[in-house]
């Protein structure tokens, strides 16, 4: 009988050890994540047989994560199953990149349903270019670059416990100014992006941030995904400052993600404006998501 639990920061030391093990490629796949956004989800998650488990109850559906660690497929989807209808609720896998795909087909064979949902699938692209943004087709975020270093006084600095309290002060006020009180998103994100600084050490965090003058005016932070990896949990900057968000990409990955190979920036969610704004940057792949069903 499995046992779930809401994640707590002591849990990190028997979870990442599992999540490393497993080197998956898709952003659910960290605990820094999965602690940040447990509280507007509904993450729950357990240890079994050697293998991290997790699952979110959604109406009359459980969706379990697909496992890490020491990953037998029968012996966690069975221990699934039973929770599921001990629950009295359908059962959907979540989480299922590539590998975890091919994991279940070879499994359970045409048995498995894979629903592809694009809104999903994160945007991975190479360090090199993030950090270098050389060549014609990142001409206009150079642009954008050159005007924000010719008109403004800024500079780049690592985020740590100095500096800490002006990224969330900046945080204020990038949600008042975007109507947060009026988005259940961008409340859950708030409060996320709080936790994350509370226990930014704790949780293996990395960042950097922009500041004109005195005043923070981008931030950027994430955590290693995999060995070649990075994963960008949150990226703020204030819109009216030309030139914010490209100069705060580039410096975070030219001064902190160096000794990766790719960099992860996550999903679009549907949204037309995001998804513009990252398939500018000419992504090197995409890491496609499923929900997995498999027939009885």
């Amino acid at each position: 009988m499995l046992s779930f639990k809401t994640p707590e920061i002591e849990d990190r030391k028997w979870v990442q050890p599992l999540l490393d093990q497993s080197q998956y490629t898709s952003d659910e796949y960290t605990f820094s994540n999965m602690f940040m956004w447990w509280e507007g989800y509904g993450i729950q998650f357990t240890e079994y047989e050697g293998m991290f488990l997790a699952r979110s109850v959604e109406g009359e559906t459980v969706n379990y994560m697909f496992p890490a660690g020491a990953v037998d497929v029968g012996v966690w989807y069975a221990a699934c199953k039973a929770d599921a209808d001990a629950l009295g609720k359908q059962l959907t896998i979540g989480g299922a990149g590539p590998k975890q795909a091919a994991l279940l087909t070879g499994h359970f064979g045409d048995r498995v349903r894979l629903e592809y949902n694009r809104d999903f699938y994160d945007y991975v692209y190479l360090q090199e270019k993030l950090a270098t943004l050389s060549g014609k087709k990142y001409h206009s975020k150079r642009n954008h670059i050159s005007y924000f270093e010719q008109n403004y006084n800024w500079r780049f600095e690592i985020i740590d416990e100095d500096n800490m309290a002006d990224c969330l002060a900046m945080n204020e006020e990038w949600c008042r100014q975007n109507g947060c009180t009026q988005s259940e998103s961008l409340q859950i994100e708030y409060c996320a992006v709080k936790k994350a600084f509370a226990h930014w050490d704790e949780l293996g965090l990395f960042g950097g941030l922009i500041r004109v003058d005195d005043r923070v005016v981008a931030y950027s932070f994430g955590h290693a995904l995999n060995d070649t990896m990075v994963d960008v949990h949150v990226e703020k900057a204030f819109s009216d400052y030309r030139g914010a968000y490209p100069i705060i990409n580039r410096e975070f990955a030219r001064n902190l993600c160096g000794g990766y190979t790719y960099i992860n920036r996550e999903e679009d969610l549907g949204e037309e404006g995001l998804r513009k704004a990252k398939l500018s940057y000419h992504p090197e792949c995409m890491v496609e998501k499923f929900i997995a069903r498999v027939a009885d």
